[in-house]
């Protein structure tokens, strides 16, 4: 790890993330690296692929990234390269390019069977036949895999042996998706409710008179109350074992026999499903996980044709269950994580499960910002104080001042990230047209899943290993995302032998490190997101939450106050205090403060000569607002009467917002003023 000197120059980070991959490259253990943005690790992994004399799979989540890889070996030296096909890009059913209604196939596919089983058994849904792209691409690549020297694909091709075998694995981020499975999807279009798709499967079975107990086991219910050792049940378990419950497997048998009916309840999850329910323990309040972390049903559960690191998980609550698929690595000649702000645990969870891996920084955490600051140009200023959860929608209705601000204070529009759902709100109050710099569309690849196509405005969704605000020089992250705590909860316990009670507001410190995981890390990687390719232009990035690690230093706190009656008190304050030609001659009352408001026309409270619209006691109460008493002078019993007399005591700067009311700049505070651009025009 290199020391905080070294962590600010650009030449020696790079130079040690080379080092730690070439060390890596040669290493027994699995090894993952965390590395600063624009430290050059990707490419610095296609260059050892290059050299290597083993050959390398890259696997990344982003087909930007898979163009990336191509486009730095074209530049190197000549080593054969293919890119790894997928029926979304190269089959023309899949691609709804025949005649056949692409749901139908799709349908297929979301029960678990292959792209080519689909093929070979439903040859009227798949016009394109044997003739296909995508059939003639993966029987050139397995026919000629031995002679590629570097694959290019997404994470979930790490499951196919054949691909990872012998080869460097190059993990590219960290990406659960492709490997976890929920019953019911939300976003599926086929029945996938684990109570029927299990009850389909055990009729199915007590159909064909064979050795399983389906007297006793008809339903989820009958699995979740009959799973106590028992005869019965050790009938069921050695049923499982003898006819192995891998989806894959099934996918040969006759157990399961689809269709392309959206309602039809086959599926090939439904035997591994019901055979967890009989393996299952708790772990934690309301969250069950099979197989059992003792080792008790760990040998039915491999003769059952079941990986040891597959997992599946129960909420008890919901009655939703999940399906974890680690890839089988075990073959791979070496395995090579690249991170940014890795979660260990997760990471060993998903990709060495067996011998955890060897993590290696190229600089501490606590350089990161000296890093950003030196290195990239970086500077990070605070303009929200709360932590600001916008994964439900909700959004602070202060973010018009903050973004108001930020446009005012830089003088041009912004890059943003947010969550998909404050993007959708921000749109819809039309901040985004207002505030957010357009995008090339042309050069940006995820327009189609962006809120706003023509805007750099991007969810968090979107940003994990994205290159498209690398030229953006101004940026504003927006709160947090920030999952439910049954996802917090989910994870924790699929980590199994660290989890205690992680819920219930109890919090251990592997639930904690995989909550950060979600929320503060997304924050951190949001903001790695700017300026990347900006060597010379310096780079600011607004950050509009309080949700970062406690590593992460911030140059610059704004504190932004919301608007209502203290901005008419500021502003007349700052009135007087301007055209004042003696410092005595700027104290006022709260009496005298509240008539100068309601009697000036210029002020949104006026109302007729006279007639007060705001309140001594109220302006009173105002000055006394402790963000605003700091910037006020006050001198008690002084005045007429005996009676407090203030005085603006700090000046400041005053903005001019397009289509916002103005603001006045005070040190670190931000005053909204709903006052006309030609009030500050005569001071």
């Amino acid at each position: 790890m290199l020391s905080s000197d070294e962590a600010g120059s650009y030449t020696d980070v790079t130079a040690h993330t080379e080092e730690l991959m070439r060390e890596a490259w040669e290493a027994d253990q699995p090894a993952l690296i965390e590395a600063p943005p624009s430290s050059r690790k990707t490419t610095t992994a296609i260059e050892l692929a290059h050299e290597s004399t083993k050959p390398v799979i890259y696997l990344a989540g982003r087909i930007d990234l898979y163009e990336q890889a191509e486009n730095l070996s074209d530049d190197l030296a000549d080593i054969r390269v293919e890119r790894i096909p997928s029926p979304n890009r190269c089959c023309d059913t899949f691609k709804g390019k025949t005649d056949v209604d692409p749901s139908e196939v799709e349908r297929l596919y979301r029960k678990g069977y292959s792209a080519r089983r689909i093929h070979s058994s439903f040859e009227d849904k798949t016009p394109c036949g044997k003739s296909c792209d995508y059939l003639k691409s993966m029987r050139e690549l397995e026919a000629e895999i031995d002679s590629v020297d570097l694959l290019i694909g997404n994470h979930q091709h790490a499951s196919r042996e054949k691909y990872v075998q012998d080869r460097i694995v190059i993990v590219d981020e960290f990406n659960p998706n492709p490997f976890l499975r929920p019953f019911p999807n939300p976003d599926s279009n086929i029945n996938d409710t684990p109570g029927e798709i299990i009850a389909e499967f055990l009729d199915k079975i007590a159909e064909k008179n064979n050795q399983f107990p389906s007297d006793e086991y008809q339903d989820v219910t009958d699995l979740l109350e009959k799973r106590a050792p028992s005869p019965k049940r050790a009938d069921a378990i050695d049923w499982f074992e003898q006819h192995e419950v891998d989806p894959y497997t099934i996918q040969e048998s006759n157990l399961i026999n689809p269709s392309l009916d959206q309602y039809d309840k086959s599926h090939t999850y439904a035997p591994l499903l019901a055979f967890s329910l009989l393996c299952m323990e708790r772990v934690c309040s309301g969250i069950e996980v099979a197989p059992p972390s003792d080792g008790r049903l760990s040998d039915s559960w491999q003769k059952a044709g079941l990986h040891p690191a597959l997992k599946c998980l129960r909420n008890r609550n919901t009655g939703k269950m999940y399906v974890l698929e680690p890839p089988d690595l075990s073959s791979a000649e070496q395995v090579i994580g690249l991170d940014g702000t890795p979660t260990k645990e997760l990471w060993n969870l998903l990709f060495a499960p067996e011998t955890g891996f060897n993590h290696k920084q190229v600089i501490s955490r606590d350089d990161y910002t000296r890093y950003l600051r030196s290195a990239m140009n970086m500077s990070l200023r605070q303009i929200g104080n709360g932590r600001h959860p916008y994964s439900g929608g909700k959004t602070s209705p202060l973010d018009k001042q903050r973004f108001a601000a930020v446009h005012a204070i830089e003088g041009e529009k912004f890059a943003l990230i947010s969550t998909k759902k404050a993007l959708k709100r921000y749109k819809q109050k039309g901040l985004i047209r207002q505030f957010v710099t357009r995008a090339n569309t042309q050069e940006n690849k995820s327009t189609e899943n962006r809120v706003s196509k023509d805007r750099q405005a991007l969810h968090y969704g979107l940003i994990k290993s994205s290159n498209e605000l690398d030229n953006e020089s101004l940026g504003v992250v927006a709160g947090m995302p920030h999952p439910s705590d049954k996802v917090i909860n989910r994870w924790a316990g699929l980590c199994h032998h660290n989890v205690g009670d992680c819920v219930d507001g109890e919090t251990t410190e592997i639930s904690a490190d995989i909550e950060q995981h979600f929320t503060k890390k997304q924050v951190v990687q949001a903001v790695f997101r700017f300026g990347r390719n900006l060597e010379d232009e310096e780079t600011t990035v607004y950050v509009s939450t309080t949700a970062l690690p406690d590593w992460f230093d911030i140059q610059e706190d704004y504190t932004v106050e919301s608007v209502d009656g203290k901005g008419m008190v500021i502003g007349k304050l700052l009135e007087i205090y301007r055209k004042a030609d003696r410092t005595a001659e700027s104290f006022r009352t709260a009496s005298d403060i509240a008539t100068a408001i309601n009697e000036d026309e210029q002020f949104p409270s006026a109302g007729n000569k006279g007639s007060k619209t705001i309140t001594e006691q109220r302006v009173r109460d105002m000055l006394n607002d402790s963000n605003i008493l700091e910037y006020i002078q006050c001198k008690r019993n002084a005045g007429k009467h005996a009676a407090d007399i203030y005085r603006w005591d700090s000046d400041g700067q005053i903005l001019y917002p397009n289509n916002s009311n103005l603001l006045l700049v005070v040190e670190d505070h931000i005053f909204d003023l709903p006052l006309p651009k030609s009030w500050a025009d005569t001071l």
